[in-house]
């Protein structure tokens, strides 16, 4: 009898691990020329599997994965990073980081079990390849279908461009509006005049903001599944599709609607929440949402996501015969008061999209019946010292390393109840099934992060320091980790946990709900928090892939966590820790008049030199006469966005000086320094750019040196130039001497 019973458990247990299946994949990776904007053709893009984006890997919950990551671009490492998904820290897909990078000609199989289920996706983590191509859905299913619908389809959306990532990181670096022609969103004293905004324009430049800054990369095409518009399926009245969409954008936020039809959102970022039905959903970089939608008519429903700055949009097509579009989507008042105050008041009803002046970090959820923030507060907290949702334990065992089972709760509640219906759908609409409360007596460690940078040099940082300068957050196993997120910055940014789910702190309280990306918009504050439970080594970063690569990133490491040899040899080599070199170049010619400037960049260094050479008498293009020539060459060290120290060397009147000095930047974008050089004399020089229409600017520039040589002590220009693009001007150019025509280009 005892070796019946033993037979029967032996099968039992054989049966049972025979139910995790293997599901195994296989990603090549390669350099191929595309041509995905239907202009250009380019031969940097970076497929998997012959493809962009990657082909939609598929799983059920409990199966163990296997992918092969195959790397066959020459010279280039890659990785794969598995956005969202739970698993040990090995294999994350940060090179450096957690996971070794994959040498060109090299493979690497990812192991791991599938914890959870959900609408997910997978990128690569290596430089800007994201961007060229590399990134697409990793979608799991739940081991029992907790909803019924009759088709479900994936739409991965992405922006594209023709020029090369790595050059677009280095133009921005040049000039963080070097966008701006491009996008044709160049803000001006006539435009403020024209659209009843001069009074906010010039508040903004008060203030030292240049306005609401929506996208910094001018794209060549916007994409969903690959392609700028495209039938996704095909169906009939009555039939329930669930869509499955997912923001792969490298740097743009996307608004999501259905033909102007109310969707019905059942998920975001792979967790099931309360259903609620919304007429847009506005998607930062990297998060996913689910949704529902019935069929009315034989007809065919235009999914369109417009990018956040309305420069562009894709479009896919759901049903079949005639087309009923998706309503167009007005552009943003580029003038609209910048009222930060005004970003987290109660009470303002708003049951449309959200109007010129309204400022662009507002949202519907203010039109959401029964749901508006507490005046003067952040969405969700009762303070900042004992958040909503603390007080009591909820139904999630946290001790199951994940907090899974709260993640799979999707039928205690109907996903297809009735809900009311909100214009825009943001992180504040959100409301989780089951209480997402975290283990009451746990230590709370809370850490406060400043999400800052200067647009117009284009860096970014946490708490005023780079991810080279400030790498780790340390953290303990067991505590809650809250942090707080702070937005100085004037544009959006989605901030990232790898290797866990957090709680975004809304006015949901016990319900608030789990994400594992959030938008932090423009002068708000973001607070999330979530239990320690997966020791590692993890990324915490903006996914906006540009703010990531100029500094905006930390490594969050368990204190207790032990790096294997193979994390310590790569640690130490990790990318993050660079401090890049870009540089900027400038060259003005002219009738009386030439000039030329080169600049050697770090984050907050600078290395400058100038010349200027002119005609003594002040003629027009007299070559012939005696020219004088004077420079500066200074480095430079930023200590903030407005200040600065310099010291170096400067000719004049064929004389070399020794000269330091302090650079500061006044109300109005008004740019100036003081400096002294080594006999003890003053300098002072002011600078500023007046841009009065969006091609047609001047640049005024004076300088004054009392008692140097008692001739001549101060010089200026004054321009009034004409600029299609960044690159070049032409126009007119009066200094102390004379007035001249001429050119000038940068690059």
């Amino acid at each position: 009898m005892s070796k019946i019973l033993l037979c029967t458990l032996i099968l039992m247990l054989v049966a049972g691990h025979g139910l995790a299946k293997t599901v195994h994949y296989e990603l090549v990776i390669k350099n191929e020329s595309v041509n995905l904007s239907g202009k250009k053709t380019v031969d940097f893009a970076l497929t998997v599997n012959g493809g962009i984006p990657a082909p939609t890997l598929e799983f059920t919950e409990g199966d163990e994965a296997e992918i092969l990551v195959k790397n066959e671009v020459p010279n280039q490492e890659v990785s794969i990073h598995w956005h969202g998904i739970l698993l040990p820290p090995s294999e994350d897909g940060v090179p450096y980081v957690n996971t070794p990078p994959i040498h060109p000609g090299t493979s690497r199989l990812f192991k791991f079990k599938i914890r959870q289920n959900g609408t997910f996706w997978y990128h690569s983590h290596t430089g800007v390849q994201e961007q060229k191509g590399v990134y697409g859905a990793f979608i799991i299913h739940p081991k029992e279908k907790n909803l019924d619908y009759d088709k479900e389809a994936v739409i991965v959306i992405s922006d594209w461009s023709d020029e090369n990532a790595d050059q677009i990181l280095r133009n921005l670096r040049k000039d963080g509006d070097y966008y701006l022609y491009k996008k044709n969103s160049i803000r001006s004293y006539l435009g403020a005049i024209q659209a009843g905004g001069l009074k906010s324009h010039l508040s903004n430049e008060w203030t030292r903001m240049g306005g609401m800054d929506l996208s910094d990369v001018g794209y060549d095409a916007f994409l969903i599944n690959g392609r700028r518009d495209s039938q996704l399926i095909e169906a009939h009245p009555g039939e329930k599709i669930r869509l499955r969409i997912i923001n792969a954008g490298a740097s743009s936020y996307f608004y999501i609607s259905l033909a102007g039809l109310p969707m019905t959102v059942i998920s975001a970022d792979g967790i099931n929440i309360q259903p609620i039905q919304a007429k847009e959903i506005l998607m930062g970089m990297a998060e996913t949402y689910d949704v529902l939608f019935t069929v009315p008519e034989h007809k065919n429903y235009e999914l369109r996501a417009t990018t956040q700055d309305v420069t562009g949009h894709a479009s896919t097509w759901i049903g079949m015969g005639e087309k009923i579009k998706a309503p167009e989507k007005p552009f943003p008042n580029a003038y609209a008061s910048m009222d930060h105050e005004a970003m987290g008041d109660a009470g303002h009803e708003s049951h449309g999209a959200p109007n010129a002046e309204m400022p662009m970090s507002q949202s519907a959820h203010e039109g959401h019946e029964g749901h508006h923030m507490m005046s003067g507060q952040s969405p969700g907290k009762k303070s900042e010292s004992e958040p909503q949702g603390r007080q009591k334990s909820g139904p999630v065992d946290w001790s199951d390393q994940s907090g899974a089972a709260l993640m799979q709760n999707s039928s205690s509640q109907s996903l297809e109840a009735k809900a009311s219906i909100i214009s825009l759908l943001e992180v504040d609409s959100l409301k989780a099934i089951e209480p997402t409360t975290l283990p009451p007596g746990a230590k709370v460690h809370e850490i406060k992060l400043l999400l800052s940078g200067d647009m117009e040099r284009y860096i970014w940082h946490l708490n005023g320091k780079a991810i080279y300068e400030d790498r780790l957050l340390m953290i303990k196993e067991g505590e809650v980790v809250r942090f707080i997120f702070e937005n100085e910055t004037m544009m959006h940014h989605p901030m990232h946990l790898h290797g866990h789910f957090f709680r975004v702190l809304n006015d949901n309280g016990d319900y608030s709900p789990l994400k594992h990306t959030v938008d932090v918009p423009p002068h708000r504050t973001r607070t999330i928090e979530f239990y320690a439970n997966e020791p590692g080594q993890w990324m915490l970063h903006c996914h906006n892939l540009y703010h990531l690569k100029t500094g905006m990133a930390r490594v969050v490491r368990y204190k207790d966590f032990k790096l294997t040899p193979e994390m310590q040899r790569n640690d130490r080599l990790d990318p993050h820790l660079a401090n890049h070199f870009y540089t900027y170049s400038l060259l003005e010619a002219a009738s009386n008049h030439a000039q030329a400037q080169f600049k050697l960049m770090r984050t907050w260094d600078e290395l400058e030199l100038r010349i200027e050479s002119s005609d003594i008498e002040g003629k027009n293009f007299d070559f012939s006469e005696e020219w004088e020539t004077e420079g500066d060459l200074n480095y430079r060290r930023w200590f903030s966005r407005w200040f600065n120290l310099f010291a170096g060397g400067t000719l004049y009147h064929e004389k070399g000086y020794g000269a330091a000095g302090v650079g500061y930047i006044l109300p109005m974008l008004v740019e100036t320094a003081v400096s002294i050089n080594h006999e003890g004399k003053f300098r002072f020089d002011v600078e500023k750019r007046f841009q009065w229409t969006k091609s047609v600017f001047t640049d005024a520039e004076f300088t004054w040196r009392p008692d140097w040589k008692g001739e001549r002590d101060s010089e200026y220009e004054i321009s009034l130039m004409y600029s299609p693009t960044w690159t070049w001007a032409a126009g007119l150019m009066l200094t102390e001497k004379s007035l001249g025509a001429g050119i000038q280009t940068q690059f």
